[in-house]
């Protein structure tokens, strides 16, 4: 796909991957719409960075009848990147509050923009999730199983609607490692020294290294169904 003059969604576009992302998109001439709730600093800072071109709209992606306002409100689209969601790591690994709550941010959301978005893709589209690591079978994080089985369902639901949607829109992810965005922002540095560690490119990757490969899966009319690994090395750490 010529990234030229497409419209494109990002969801959560108002800070780490999602802003990389952003930014990426519109120096490849897309016109780029995302979505923010709570972060207005980051939406203006979104907007400040890839020249006033990208467009914000406030939305809770958790209101029904808001997420149908916006794409309501868009009449052609031609990429959709379901970037938004939530780490809630409660302490009781089965509070079912928090499985709720995690599984609403990390499918439901992407399940709802996905079913308003393909109607807009009248042309075709591109439809890019992002995933993660502890998505994969063996690398779920125990500490954090509800994330890991909602980021797993990501990766089904990729699979499973590159089936349906194919051959006119074609749905990809990435699973990314450990990046540097503001889930980590509990974490000090030293911490993420030491994490950085554990991928074998030493360090944490950058949100604009994720937006680099986005790029590059939008790019490729070749890829559908996949789920492509930016994990620094991570899922090959063993010793």
């Amino acid at each position: 796909m010529d990234l030229r003059n497409k419209v494109a969604v990002v969801t959560g576009g108002s800070s780490g991957i999602g802003q990389s992302i952003c930014r990426a998109l519109v120096n490849e001439g897309c016109k780029v719409i995302f979505t923010y709730n709570s972060g207005e600093a980051g939406a203006k800072e979104t907007i400040k960075i890839t020249g006033g071109v990208a467009q914000e709209y406030k939305v809770d992606l958790n209101d029904n009848s808001g997420v149908e306002k916006f794409f309501s409100s868009i009449h052609k689209l031609d990429i959709l990147i379901n970037n938004a969601g939530i780490d809630v790591a409660p302490e009781d690994q089965f509070d079912m509050k928090a499985w709720r709550k995690t599984f609403e941010a990390d499918l439901f959301w992407a399940v709802k923009c996905t079913g308003s978005a393909v109607p807009l893709m009248k042309a075709g589209g591109k439809i890019l999730n992002i995933s993660s690591e502890y998505a994969d079978e063996w690398m779920g994080y125990p500490d954090d199983i509800a994330y890991s089985a909602a980021k797993a369902a990501i990766n089904s639901l990729t699979r499973t609607l590159a089936k349906k949607l194919a051959p006119k829109i074609s749905v990809n992810a990435i699973s990314p490692g450990y990046v540097n965005t503001p889930m980590w922002k509990v974490t000090t540095d030293a911490e993420k020294k030491v994490l950085g560690r554990d991928q074998l490119i030493g360090r944490f990757i950058r949100p604009e290294e994720i937006a680099q490969m986005a790029i590059a899966i939008l790019e490729n009319d070749a890829m559908t169904g996949e789920v492509v690994v930016v994990d620094g090395g991570l899922s090959l750490k063993t010793v």
